[in-house]
């Protein structure tokens, strides 16, 4: 579904070249829920950016059902991000439009022939009586329950998820993780998600990949059996304590 091939990525900075993606080969299956994580720095976000052409890779290809994306003209990319929901950690909502307005923005950008109906989804992510509220009346959870919606209103292929529970509180992120449960259950879809929370790669992903300073450590079944977390240890080996209960 999702090939990431010899990928690298260098970006200028005042010391000079930085190597934020370094040789990276890794492969999502279609309609698995992956998790990507790492500390602060490890690369991760620019990992899932590739996917729907935000960053281009400096070496290494990136494929997508077969396609490789850096060979896309607009048209064929403008077509080819139709099929990419994304969900982000601040939720990125328009503040002069309701509820209902920010879910169907993408409508409004671009035509969709299959596009889930407004009332259906507003159902499914629990806001039926939101629908005419700004995001100023929302709590955090609520502003990413239509964050959520709005990336699934076009039935997307591949829905990325930077950070999508950092920013809520604890109660709230178990919702939010159940939510996006209950999506992939729902509808055929592939869910990447960028976090550096190892409880909800726990909860939600089935393979995770670990990043460290821009390098690929490790590849891991994700197993569902809950560990105690510790101090002690680096974030490396913490996450696999925690993903694989060793």
């Amino acid at each position: 579904m999702i090939e990431f091939k010899n990928v690298s990525k260098i970006f200028a900075s005042k010391a000079g070249p930085l190597l934020a993606i370094d040789n990276i080969s890794l492969f999502i299956e279609k309609n698995e829920i992956f998790g990507i994580i790492g500390e602060s720095g490890a690369g991760k976000s620019t990992l899932l950016r590739f996917i729907n052409a935000l960053e281009t890779p400096s070496e290494g290809i990136v494929e997508v059902n077969g396609t490789n994306v850096a060979t896309l003209n607009n048209r064929e990319l403008r077509l080819f991000k139709k099929q990419i929901g994304m969900i982000f950690q601040q939720f990125n909502l328009l503040g002069n439009k309701t509820v209902e307005e920010n879910i169907l923005l993408p409508l409004e950008l671009h035509h969709y022939d299959d596009a889930l109906d407004i009332d259906q989804i507003l159902k499914f992510v629990g806001l039926e009586g939101k629908r005419n509220s700004y995001p100023s009346e929302l709590s955090g959870g609520q502003k990413q329950r239509v964050g959520i919606a709005r990336g699934l209103i076009t039935r997307p292929k591949i829905l990325l998820c930077d950070e999508p529970t950092s920013a809520l509180d604890e109660i709230t992120k178990r919702e939010i993780v159940d939510l996006l449960t209950r999506v992939s259950e729902t509808f055929e879809i592939t869910i990447l998600i960028v976090t550096h929370e190892l409880d909800v790669v726990k909860d939600l992903c089935n393979r995770v990949a670990i990043l460290d300073e821009g390098k690929l450590v490790d590849v891991l079944e994700v197993s569902r059996e809950m560990n105690a977390f510790q101090s002690d240890v680096s974030y490396q080996e913490l996450a696999r304590e925690v993903l694989l209960n060793e």
